[in-house]
């Protein structure tokens, strides 16, 4: 097994660094592992890192069994399916794609059954493109009115995938100013492999980093 990605992740964990000194302010990095050789994360563990951010509720199950790690923080970075919020309840600590009461209810009932508060963020259709998950913007009141009544889920943050053919300047502006109106949140997640700096600079405080460790998928 190559050591490339160790090699990358600790390029990146230094560069992380030098903007939190910047910014003055703590930038968690989630290590987006999806499609990776489980033996990969316990190297990255190793290494120190903690949290790591899967899209497939069946694969990342897998992986949780065989790591078997109670440090290790699971975010589910995916689309969320209604069959598997049971799983995704009970195995991950973060989801960061909620954009629906349906699915946001059901994660509650989940959750209180193992005595769990599940961390959430909404997500955003930051650019409004049909082929994404996340609400609109406007609707973005509506709903956490109804989550923040939840008693096990809690609210932590908002999240955006921009579209990749526009700038992402906008769309992070945009979701900047939604944040910081918002003083119950503490998360605001956002920011990939190539657009990741530009997010820090618009207060992003959770990356979510791949492809620039891992190389791209072939």
């Amino acid at each position: 097994m190559s050591s490339d990605y160790i090699n990358n992740y600790k390029k990146l964990t230094r560069l992380v660094s030098s903007y939190k000194q910047k910014f003055n302010k703590d930038i968690k990095l989630v290590v987006v592992s999806k499609t990776q050789d489980y033996k990969k994360i316990i190297e990255l563990h190793k290494e120190g890192q903690n949290d790591f951010g899967e899209n497939y509720v069946d694969e990342a199950e897998s992986k949780i069994n065989k790591i078997n790690n109670q440090k290790i923080k699971w975010h589910f970075t995916g689309k969320i399916q209604s069959n598997k919020i049971k799983k995704i309840s009970e195995y991950f600590s973060w989801v960061h794609t909620v954009d629906t009461e349906k699915h946001a209810r059901r994660i509650d009932n989940f959750c209180a059954q193992i005595n769990k508060v599940m961390n959430i963020c909404i997500q955003i259709n930051i650019d409004n493109e049909s082929s994404k998950g996340g609400i609109d913007i406007q609707k973005y009141a509506e709903l956490s009115v109804i989550i923040r009544q939840l008693k096990n889920i809690k609210l932590r943050g908002i999240m955006a995938l921009p579209n990749p053919n526009k700038s992402c300047s906008n769309a992070f502006r945009k979701m900047k100013d939604l944040y910081n109106s918002c003083t119950y949140l503490d998360t605001l997640s956002m920011g990939m492999s190539n657009d990741y700096l530009t997010a820090i600079e618009n207060d992003a405080n959770m990356i979510r980093i791949g492809q620039q460790i891992f190389g791209k998928r072939k």
